[in-house]
């Protein structure tokens, strides 16, 4: 059995990027809004790294909507995608 792998919010904002950038999402999710995947994807969002991207808020829920099948990367996202590709290679 493989041993669970904390992932930093840079591995899994390049997962999302790469995702993204890759049209990888189909349909949108609700997720757990205390979840990494959560932070990231809402932080990214804000950050202007996407653009058509469906991030709603918590509102007491244990679950919320994240939706990135429209979603595709801004000129920063790219640039952040390439920065961190390039930071990956070198670990």
């Amino acid at each position: 059995m493989a041993m669970a792998h904390n992932v930093s919010h840079d591995e899994e904002l390049l997962g999302i990027l790469r995702d993204v950038a890759t049209h990888r999402f189909n349909q949108g999710r609700q997720i757990n809004p205390n979840s990494m995947l959560y932070r990231t994807v809402r932080d990214a969002n804000e950050s202007g790294y996407l653009e058509k991207a469906v991030v709603d808020e918590p509102c007491n829920q244990q679950l919320t909507l994240v939706n990135l099948s429209s979603a595709t990367l801004t000129k920063s996202g790219e640039a952040k995608l390439a920065a961190l590709t390039s930071q990956a290679t070198k670990s």
